[in-house]
């Protein structure tokens, strides 16, 4: 089989030029029909018989394996009590320490004697103990102290009878190995007392006489007269040297404010120097008292008046030397003071000094003491945790041995629980059957004859999309098939023509550009607006006139667009980028190619489930812009404006789409799809 042009047709090679013979069923034309059927009976038949004989033997010879189970609950022995300070013990260790006892070899020893005293082992090979082991499964379930035990033989009486036998010895051999410990335990908890007793009575002697040796009196450090008499002269001490400072300080203000002529500081006048100051006050008051009666002039001649001024600076002279007696008189009683503080701090610091070594001696010991006082508190916490395990191990004997609570017996099995011999049957005979097909169709494959090839001829079928087109060429004729004339014509047209590109509805429209990328709609529209791709790739920033709101649409010739609704998106392209950059660019700048719209447009399709999306291309989008114009009438010599320059291809395509009305030009009608006008940019 060859292919010519393509799109066009296909061109098939047949074997025959004559009637065409059947295709003989039997792989070859010599053999007859019914010995190829007998051969494919025979192969079936002999695969599926001996397939279907093996495995139906080994489904039905596998021995029976049957399935006894039972439930137990196991709870554990109680934990010894513990002092409050230690955490409690988790008793799943424990309780999965019994559920291994079950299944251990001592315990099915026991078992298997046990077994064999009844005459069940008998039909046993082997170990009898090993044997038992795989036979038994001890299975504990998550979360609680239940544990399921199953017995799977080919024995159906040893199955139940095991697991049963296995729960009577372990629940004997708990109850003994149960008193045991406890009596056990007992003994230990005992001795643990005695241990602990005479441990305190020898750690409180040593302390007795550790006291006794280093004249400590209580345990108490304050109550001890050595480090009590210590104490009081540290407190006294820093007493008499908050004193000093404080004298010291008052001696500085008064020394300062006295060599300055200042008044002293906190410095208490007596009563002479108060006097003084409340009759100089009312002199003072009587004075000024005057000055607002009369002219200076005439209390310089009035006697009353001059007496009055000469009183009031006795008065003054009086004052001053008042206070500097006061002010004296302070300083003296606080140099006094200050030296009585440095006398007594120094007395207290000969009296710490001398008493320092002893009280560091008798601190020594005293840290000595507490310590064995400390170690006999944890000797009296030990044993009293002591004799509080002994009461509960007394007290709770019972408690502490292992309980075993049967939830289900284990019963004997009436039926098997391995193999399923029915459901095995019917895989193995649907198995065999299935290799039986196969290997018909092995032998087939291998055996298969291609036909006698005679001279061969050549029939062109038009492919299903090819629909009958002006001026294409006929299809050739068949063998046996008249052949058709051609209609009259030239030459150059005797061929089949290429089918028109896609023309997209209104729907599919709105529904490709609402599902468009935001990056992929500046892309759309203009294909919608009829440009090529060529086109797209040559667009510049500079292309775009935002002050004349114009697009120059780059080709031969060139045309020009006005920026007129969706198409004023491409002003937003433009902001910030450098006039000679490509219009279009992906996130890094690299300018798109052709394989980018392409891939573009498509993605788009595919996002708005459009119908045979592989078909939608930028041919489609600008065809479908083509065709909407040809459709309002628009003269094919004004539509290069929009669209530019068209083969005649082309044109021949769109003419079967303008009406029968008479052209108009490019004012009469409408240049933006619908689709467009209701596309929100916003």
């Amino acid at each position: 089989m060859r292919d010519p042009t393509p799109g066009v047709g296909r061109v098939f090679t047949t074997g025959y030029s004559g009637p065409q013979a059947p295709y003989p069923m039997d792989g070859g034309p010599g053999m007859p029909r019914s010995a190829g059927m007998r051969r494919r009976l025979l192969v079936f038949g002999g695969v599926f018989l001996l397939c279907a004989l093996i495995s139906l033997s080994y489904t039905f010879l596998r021995p029976a394996v049957y399935l006894a189970s039972a439930r137990l609950q196991i709870t554990p022995p109680a934990k010894l009590p513990v002092p409050d300070a230690v955490a409690a013990v988790d008793s799943t260790p424990d309780f999965l320490l019994e559920s291994q006892v079950l299944n251990s070899r001592p315990l099915l020893e026991k078992v298997a004697t046990r077994l064999a005293s009844q005459g069940v082992l008998k039909a046993l090979e082997g170990e009898p103990v090993l044997a038992l082991q795989a036979m038994l499964k001890v299975a504990p379930i998550e979360g609680t102290n239940v544990i399921e035990l199953e017995a799977k033989s080919e024995q159906r009486l040893l199955v139940a009878r095991l697991i049963n036998t296995t729960i009577e010895v372990y629940r004997e051999q708990q109850a003994l190995a149960g008193a045991s410990s406890a009596q056990t335990e007992l003994a230990q908890a005992r001795d643990e007392v005695r241990v602990i007793d005479n441990k305190v009575a020898e750690r409180k002697r040593a302390m007795e006489e550790f006291r006794l040796r280093a004249n400590i009196v209580s345990g108490e450090r304050d109550e001890n007269q050595a480090l009590s008499r210590v104490k009081g002269l540290g407190t006294s001490l820093t007493a008499a040297t908050d004193r000093e400072a404080v004298a010291e300080g008052r001696v500085r203000a008064l020394e300062q404010a006295a060599s300055e002529g200042k008044r002293a500081p906190q410095a208490k006048d007596n009563s002479t120097v108060l006097g003084i100051e409340q009759r100089l006050l009312q002199l003072r008051e009587e004075w000024r008292a005057l000055e607002r009666q009369f002219t200076p002039q005439y209390l310089d001649m009035d006697a009353n008046a001059r007496a009055l001024k000469t009183r009031i600076s006795n008065l003054e002279q009086q004052a001053v030397e008042e206070r500097r007696k006061s002010q004296q008189t302070a300083l003296t009683e606080a140099r006094e003071e200050l030296a009585s503080a440095r006398a007594t701090t120094q007395r207290l610091q000969q009296h710490l000094a001398d008493d320092k070594q002893s009280a560091q001696s008798f601190s020594r010991r005293f840290g000595e003491f507490q310590t064995l006082q400390e170690e006999l508190r944890g000797l009296d916490q030990m044993r009293q945790s002591a004799r509080q395990r002994l009461l509960a191990l007394e007290a709770s004997e019972l408690t502490r041995k292992p309980r075993l609570q049967v939830l289900e017996a284990a019963a004997t099995p009436e039926s098997a629980w391995r193999p399923l011999y029915w459901r095995d049957a019917a895989i193995s005979l649907a198995a065999s059957l299935v290799l039986g097909f196969l290997a018909v169709w092995f032998v087939e494959f291998f055996d298969r004859r291609e036909p006698v090839a005679a001279t061969p001829s050549t029939v062109i079928l038009a492919q299903p999309w090819l629909a009958p087109q002006h001026g294409a060429m006929p299809l050739g004729h068949a063998p046996g098939m008249a052949p058709l004339s051609a209609p009259p014509g030239p030459p150059q047209r005797q061929q089949l023509a290429a089918p028109p590109p896609r023309e997209l509805d209104r729907h599919e429209l709105s529904k490709l550009l609402l599902s468009a990328a935001p990056e992929n709609l500046p892309l759309l529209i203009c294909l919608l607006s009829g440009m090529t791709v060529a086109e797209l790739l040559a667009l510049r920033v500079s292309h775009v006139n935002d002050n004349a709101q114009t697009l120059i649409v780059p080709g031969n010739p060139s045309r020009v667009l006005a920026l007129e609704g969706p198409l004023q998106s491409l002003t937003q392209l433009c902001a910030n980028r450098a006039p000679a950059a490509t219009l279009f660019a992906d996130a890094t700048g690299e300018p798109f190619t052709a394989q980018d719209i392409e891939a573009a447009v498509s993605t788009s399709a595919f996002d708005a489930n459009l119908d045979d999306a592989l078909q939608v291309t930028p041919a489609t989008l600008r065809h479908t812009y083509m065709a909407f114009l040809v459709r309002q009438g628009l003269r094919f010599s004004e539509l290069g404006k929009l669209v530019g320059r068209l083969p005649a291809e082309a044109l021949d395509v769109l003419s079967a789409l303008a009406p029968g009305t008479e052209r108009v030009g490019l004012n009469a009608v409408e240049r933006t799809l619908p689709a467009l006008r209701e596309l929100n940019l916003g």
